[in-house]
């Protein structure tokens, strides 16, 4: 018997014709049960059209996709911007396990109000709460998200205080978090000091919150591209941002208490773009490695307590050293070229002191003669003409640390130096000692170490105190300090330790 032969198209036809007959998965009772409690709740009844009597999954719901072939789950709200008549969240049911296949969640822009409540949502990707008026955040929050890849709070300013707690380690899946603006308080050791738990972590955003604290030496990241902590209570060095060199693009450290030089050399930055350090306590020279970042495009500097020449980078960098020279910071005003040299020393002076504060607010400019703390100046020359020189530096009992550095022998008309009563350690340059305006030498009570030689019966040398052990060792032929040979100018005897002054004038 012959087979009857069944053309193709008609078996096509007869198929869709079955499957426009087979029932409609319905949402899940987990899903729907907490769907119907949020229309009342939030408003999205009148604001959406969405009904708390009907099927989420029903394609009427605005924002809302179900999976059809994984049980008619709730995968994604998205209603950013859509609820702005405010509303509050109810809260979840763990054990019925609602929302529990949820990837997405976006409630952005919408004015929510009350405290988020505790999200037991194990597949949950990203989480939009930002542009809302929440009003707290539950106790281990992030434990019930431990597939978070992106977290947004920002612009949340009526939250209750909270600060970055321990539950933020189970976030290993974590890429982004956002969370300016949104009344975070406390210190960043927890977050940033464990940089380990987040692999993948490539954008933090923290500014204008109230963080305090130093950010932790032990930030260390071979992802981070972005990370705004601006606007907080910050303080310490900036050393760290060394230790994001291979991924940092975008940093902002603006409006913050940091303090200290920059690190020496900032050219292994080379993927950084924005960088924002204004507003701060910042001392010392922008280092000229700066200029060999080359994807800079933004540079903002002003209000800190800079020295040194204005930095030289390419035109196409936009910066605001004029507005920061004219506030003092810079030896010229939006002038490129090198700092007077008297200026240029005493800066290398500083630079050894590791540019302390206490002389960063008073060494402005390009004229030591002009107010510096602990210069005194003089007519040097003896000419009367021209500019006045540098002929004594006392910074005695200034809490100063770090070395003595030779550069104080290029301050060629020096009589005095004092520094007494500090915490220096290591040796006396040798260059010091071979100046031939020098007259008086005062490093008692530091912590300096090795042999200084006396070479000279004019110079008077205090080294009495040091924990370092410091010796004086008089190399001359014969003789010893005497005072009739020992003649300060008129300008500089002020300057003089009042231990210095007595024995220069009684010789004992």
């Amino acid at each position: 018997m012959a087979k009857l032969a069944v053309p193709p198209l008609l078996v096509i036809l007869v198929l869709l014709q079955s499957a426009t007959r087979l029932p409609v998965a319905e949402t899940s009772t987990a899903d729907e049960e907490y769907m119907h409690r949020l229309p009342a709740a939030t408003g999205a009844e009148r604001l959406l059209g969405w009904k708390a009597d009907s099927d989420p999954c029903n394609g009427s719901w605005v924002g809302v996709t179900c999976a059809p072939f994984d049980g008619n789950r709730i995968i994604q709200i998205d209603v950013r911007g859509l609820l702005r008549g405010g509303g509050t969240l109810p809260e979840l049911d763990r054990q019925a396990g609602s929302l529990s296949h949820l990837r997405m969640l976006d409630l952005g822009d919408n004015n929510l109000t009350g405290p988020v409540p505790t999200l037991f949502l194990d597949r949950l990707l990203t989480l939009r709460l930002d542009g809302n008026a929440f009003s707290g955040l539950p106790h281990s929050f992030f434990r019930g998200m431990p597939e978070l890849h992106y977290f947004s709070i920002s612009d949340n300013p009526r939250l209750e205080e909270w600060g970055l707690w321990s539950d933020l380690l189970s976030l290993t899946e974590l890429r982004v978090f956002n969370a300016s603006n949104a009344n975070i308080n406390g210190t960043l050791q927890v977050f940033l000091g464990n940089l380990g738990a987040f692999p993948a972590l490539a954008e933090v955003s923290l500014a204008r919150n109230r963080l305090t604290g130093v950010v932790p030496e032990k930030l260390v990241s071979q992802s981070i591209a972005k990370l705004d902590l601006s606007s907080n209570g910050l303080s310490g060095s900036i050393n760290f941002i060394n230790n994001l060199a291979s991924s940092i693009t975008d940093l902002r450290l603006d409006h913050n208490h940091f303090s200290g030089p920059f690190p020496a050399d900032l050219s292994g930055l080379y993927l950084l773009s924005v960088f924002s350090v204004a507003h701060n306590r910042l001392t010392g020279v922008v280092p000229p490695s700066l200029a060999r970042v080359w994807r800079l495009s933004w540079v903002s500097v002003s209000d800190n307590l800079l020295q040194g020449p204005v930095p030289e980078l390419p035109d196409s960098v936009k910066t605001d050293f004029a507005e920061a020279a004219v506030k003092g910071s810079f030896c010229r005003l939006d002038v490129h070229g090198p700092c007077d040299q008297e200026t240029s020393s005493l800066l290398s002076v500083a630079a050894a002191f590791h540019y302390p504060e206490i002389l960063a607010v008073s060494w402005r400019r390009d004229d030591p003669c002009d107010g510096w703390l602990g210069i005194h100046c003089g007519d040097g020359d003896g000419g009367g003409g021209g500019r006045n020189k540098v002929t004594g530096v006392n910074l005695s009992r200034l809490g100063l640390n770090g070395t003595i550095d030779p550069a104080f022998a290029s301050l060629l008309y020096l009589e005095a130096i004092i520094l007494a009563g500090n915490n220096l350690t290591g040796t006396v340059p040798a260059s010091i000692l071979q100046m031939p305006s020098l007259r008086v030498l005062d490093v008692s009570n530091n912590a300096l170490e090795g042999t200084v030689l006396s070479v000279r019966h004019d110079v008077l040398i205090l080294a009495d105190g040091n924990r370092g052990g410091l010796n004086v060792t008089a190399i001359a032929a014969s003789g010893s300090f005497s005072s009739s040979r020992f003649q300060l100018s008129e300008a500089t005897t002020p300057f003089l330790t009042f231990a210095a002054v007595f024995v220069a004038l009684f010789g004992y």
